[in-house]
Parts: structure tokens; C-alpha cells; sequence
């Protein structure tokens, strides 16, 4: 029986040049990503919001001085500070004044409720949270330190301002000693001494996934988030340092934030325009008038620019790269985006245990559906889930676990659950997928959203992307739900263009595109598919409605029709 990756890394005969020269890690502590950017780029742009730009030499002046603010707080190397808010300047001169202290970054959703960001807060051992000064977020902060054991110090920056140590608001209601404005905090000296940051050192606790269980968070350091950087950057030969624009419009407390939008845009020392809240018709302006580049995107807000400017002329020549990542990326979307734009999507894999990035797509057409290889440095094993020590044959799914240099370095004060995630020096992903003998990847599904009818493996992924391919529907969500005969069987919760779909017509369209066991025996047309705080389409939402509307109709979860 063949086994798969039995050359070592098959995937390396599609490298081009500069992926295949990253051949050893070269780690090395994140400040000097700026420093490099500064002393190559200083006077081209870094961050922008709205009419207002701070160029690297600009950013790099305020961040001394915000280093300089949190050190006379109390900030010391190894403390954690939390930083809660959207995506804003704020967030990238707040990371690397943490990184000239030898502090670590903590990204906190302002989305996420106030015991969950307590919770985040309590196991961090924050010393401070860094939000906005919009009066939700405020509002929010202060009920989070108020439900501390010890109130730690809140530092609100202007939220409309590039420049986030201009004047900002403090609420009435908000006041009290341990609510401090950046504009105070960066208003001293410039002279506090940079940490001696080793490449192992810890550089942002990132909290994982999901809306239940206790807070977990992925030790990332800086070897794990520049190793990284170069490995992105590696991939896309066609962008120039000092040339390129990112839209930053995705949610920065995200590993995302960190790593393929901050760290991968300074490598280049291209400039982030920053959108605090994304709506596609604004996001199609600033792609016109700031000459964005480089989009980095979930699908949905793929699907959302191409539905805001269908119907007009619109020029997308200025884009050089398109990344798609957080959740599957649909082949009927990448297919769609590249008629419209000519533009061909990147699949960005990972998660934030990898810091994220673990593997991206080529443009090779035997493979068009499939997920992608492995970025430079990194290997990747397809492990039988019943037994994780043992590798699966070519093409057999199984687990997708991962080897490489930004691979975390632990579960933050959780020893057990560190060893348990890893085999043989691989992390255990939590993803089914399958690899090709040419070393390709092709994710599969989420190992828990795997659906099993009558013993059969059903991928809601394979079944989404086959719903997605008729002409009414927008997007497509698949869960499995309980069945008397089947023990699950699948549904299908979708959103539609126009007009009206059922499910007689969705089995007559699936019929030559899946299995008889694939093909949804429900179906359920909704406005808006829920989405969490990421922007991904929320399965645990979906299973949770379902479980209750289950109930209500006096069913038990095995599909008996006892209630429980």
C-alpha cells in the first residue's frame, strides 16, 4: 500500500523560487519587522484611516512613546495587555509598543460578551486593556474591569482619528481612576529602553474558537509569528516591498489580525488602510481611491463585494493578490470572483495555533477544489483519527495534523491539553481532510461537523459546495440532524439571490453532483445565515436553533420523539 509523503514533501515541486530558498528558520523578535520597514521605507505610508495617513516613520515615533506610556503604567516584559476593538491603527502601534517592552499582545472581540472577555481577562492575567473610545466599547470595558477581583487600568484611544493619541472620549458614567486616555499615556518621554526580546519569548496569547467551555488561548512567540511572516511573504513574488496596500476590514482580534494582516503587510512595508466596520460599498471606494492591492477576506465578504458591484463597471486590475481564508473557501466562489475580476483567490489554511498560516493554494488546475500545500518549513501528515500514531494511505481521509516552525508554542497555563494536542511533534488540527501523492491537501470538513448517516462519512463542505453551484443560492450552511433510521441525516440552511427554492428542485440539482446519502433531506431558506464574531457561518448557532426548535416540537436529541 502506497503511503503518503514518502519522499518527504512532494508538495516542494510546485515551490517557485523564492518559497523553495525558505529553507531553514530565521527567526527573530517582531520589532524588527518595523525596524526594517523604517530604516528601508520611512517615509512611505503605514496606516491609514479615513483622510488621515502616519507613515513608518511616524508610527514608529508614536510607538515609543506608547511604550514609554504603558512602562510608567506599570507594563514590564512577560505582561499581558489586552487589546479590545476593531480593526484601527490603534491595534498595530499597541502591538509593537507591547513588543519593544517585551509585553504580549491579547486580542479580545469587542463582540464577544462580558463574561466571556472576563473570563479571557481573568486567564490572561491582563494588567490593561487598550480599547476605543466609542461609548459601546467603553461601556463594555468598564463592566469587564468592574467584574475583575482588581480593576486593571482601561487606555481608550480616539476611534476616529489615525492618529489614536489625539483628544479622545471618557463617558461620565465611565470615569474612574483606572480609565486612562492614550493621549495622557503617550504624552511623555520617548526614552524608555527596548527589552532584550529573545525569538522564543512569548509574543500574543490568542484566544481559540467556539462559544462554550472554558477560555483557551495559543502561546504564540516570536519566532512562531516571524517565521510566519516570511513564510506568507514567501508565496507571492508579484508584491513589492514598499508598493503594496492591504484592506484591513477583517477582524484584527483574530489571529488573523496579527499575522497575515499586521506582520505580513510590515514585511512588505505596505500600508494598512484600515476599515473599522466593513460594508462592501465603502470597501469597493477605498479599493478605488487608495489603490488597494492586497485583499485578504473571509467568503463572505467576497460574496459581498461581488453582489455590491454587480450591474457596473468596476476595475480590479490593481489587485495582485486576493487571500481567502477563516473558514472553507467554496470552489463555486473562487471560480465566480475569478470570471467577475479575473482575479484568482488564494485558500489561506490555517489556525491560530499556527500562527495561522500553515497552507496556501497554487493556481493548479488538476487540483482546483483542493485547499492547497504546505508554505515553506512546514510538514503535513493525514493521521487516522481512531489512532493518531498511524498515517492513512494516499487519499484516505483522516486528520490533518502539522509540523512547522510557527506551530505554537503551548495552550497558555493548560500542560494537559498542550500534550494532548500533539503526536509525534505534530498538532492535532481538528480538520478532516485528504492529501494527494503530489503532496496536495484538500480539506474536507471540521472532524466534530462530520455527519454520520447509516455509517456513512458525510463532509458538509463536499455537500455545501455542490449547493453553491445553483444559480438562486447565495450561501449554504450543512448540519447534521437526528434521524429515527439513519441516526443523522443531513439538512441544508440557505440564502438565496432571488426568487424561490425547494427541496424537490434542490434534489433534482444535486442528483448528478452527489450521492444519494449527500443530498439534504431538509431544507430551510433564510434571509441571513448566522455568522459569529469572526465573520464565519456559525454551525454551533445553526445545531443550537435546531436543537430547540427540536425540543419545542417535543423531540430528544437520538430523533425518538421523547422529549428530554
Amino acid at each position: 500500500m502506497q503511503r503518503q509523503s514518502d519522499d518527504g514533501a512532494p508538495w516542494r515541486q510546485f515551490y517557485h523560487a523564492e518559497a523553495a530558498a525558505l529553507a531553514e528558520p530565521h527567526p527573530f523578535p517582531l520589532s524588527t519587522l518595523l525596524d526594517d520597514a523604517v530604516a528601508g521605507y520611512g517615509v512611505r505610508p503605514f496606516l491609514t484611516l479615513g483622510d488621515e495617513t502616519l507613515s513608518y516613520s511616524d508610527a514608529a515615533r508614536l510607538i515609543k512613546r506608547l511604550a514609554a506610556g504603558l512602562a510608567e503604567l506599570g507594563i514590564r516584559k512577560g505582561d499581558r495587555v489586552g487589546y479590545m476593538g476593531p480593526a484601527h491603527p490603534a491595534f498595530t502601534l499597541n502591538c509593537f509598543g507591547l513588543w519593544h517592552l517585551g509585553a504580549m499582545h491579547v486580542g479580545m472581540n469587542p463582540l464577544y460578551s462580558v463574561p466571556r472577555l472576563t473570563g479571557q481577562a481573568l486567564d490572561a492575567g491582563l494588567s490593561a486593556i487598550l480599547t476605543l473610545d466609542d461609548p459601546a466599547m467603553l461601556r463594555k470595558a468598564a463592566e469587564v474591569a468592574a467584574s475583575l477581583p482588581r480593576p486593571i487600568p482601561i487606555v481608550t484611544a480616539n476611534a476616529r482619528r489615525c492618529d489614536p493619541t489625539a483628544d479622545s472620549l471618557l463617558l461620565p458614567h465611565t470615569e474612574a481612576r483606572w480609565m486612562v486616555k492614550l493621549m495622557d499615556l503617550a504624552s511623555g518621554s520617548t526614552d524608555v529602553e527596548r527589552a532584550t526580546v529573545e525569538p522564543g519569548d512569548p509574543a500574543a496569547l490568542q484566544y481559540t474558537g467556539g462559544t462554550t467551555g472554558n477560555p483557551k488561548a495559543a502561546i504564540l512567540t516570536h519566532a512562531n509569528l516571524s517565521t510566519n511572516a516570511l513564510q506568507m511573504t514567501s508565496w507571492f513574488p508579484q508584491l513589492q516591498p514598499g508598493r503594496e496596500v492591504i484592506l484591513a476590514a477583517a477582524p484584527v482580534t483574530h489571529v488573523v489580525g496579527v499575522g497575515p494582516l499586521q506582520n505580513f503587510t510590515t514585511r512588505f512595508a505596505g500600508e494598512l488602510v484600515w476599515m473599522p466596520r466593513f460594508e462592501p460599498q465603502e470597501a469597493l471606494r477605498l479599493i478605488r481611491e487608495r489603490n488597494v492591492s492586497v485583499l485578504l477576506a473571509p467568503p463572505t465578504m467576497y460574496v459581498a463585494l461581488l453582489e455590491a458591484s454587480a450591474g457596473r463597471e468596476f476595475d480590479w486590475t490593481n489587485i495582485r493578490s486576493a487571500q481567502c481564508g477563516a473558514s472553507p473557501v467554496p470552489l463555486e466562489l473562487k471560480q465566480r470572483f475569478q470570471k467577475t475580476t479575473g482575479i484568482w483567490i488564494t485558500t489561506v489554511y490555517g489556525m491560530t495555533e499556527t500562527s495561522p498560516a500553515a497552507i496556501y493554494s497554487l493556481p493548479l488546475p488538476e487540483h482546483a477544489g483542493a485547499t492547497g500545500i504546505p508554505l515553506p518549513m512546514t510538514d503535513v501528515e493525514i493521521r487516522s483519527p481512531a489512532d493518531p500514531t498511524r498515517r492513512v494511505p494516499v487519499g484516505e481521509p483522516g486528520e490533518i495534523c502539522i509540523r512547522g516552525p510557527q506551530v505554537m508554542a503551548g495552550y497558555w497555563q493548560r500542560p494537559e491539553e498542550t500534550q494532548s494536542a500533539f503526536v509525534d511533534g505534530f498538532f492535532r488540527s481538528g480538520d478532516i481532510g485528504s492529501m494527494s501523492e503530489d503532496g496536495v491537501v484538500t480539506v474536507l470538513d471540521r472532524l466534530k461537523d462530520m455527519i454520520i448517516a447509516s455509517g456513512y462519512n458525510i463532509y458538509p463542505a463536499d455537500v455545501e459546495n455542490a449547493i453553491l453551484q445553483h444559480p438562486l443560492v447565495r450561501e449554504a450552511a450543512v448540519i447534521g440532524v437526528p434521524d429515527r433510521y439513519r441516526g443523522e441525516t443531513v439538512k441544508a440552511i440557505v440564502s438565496l439571490r432571488e426568487g424561490e427554492l425547494d427541496l424537490g428542485e434542490l434534489h433534482q440539482f444535486l442528483s448528478s453532483r452527489l450521492s444519494p446519502m449527500e443530498i439534504p433531506k431538509q431544507l430551510e431558506v433564510v434571509a441571513e445565515i448566522p455568522k459569529n464574531e469572526n465573520l464565519k457561518v456559525s454551525k454551533l448557532a445553526l445545531r443550537e436553533r435546531e436543537l430547540a426548535a427540536q425540543v419545542e416540537k417535543g423531540q430528544s436529541a437520538d430523533g425518538s420523539g421523547r422529549s428530554t
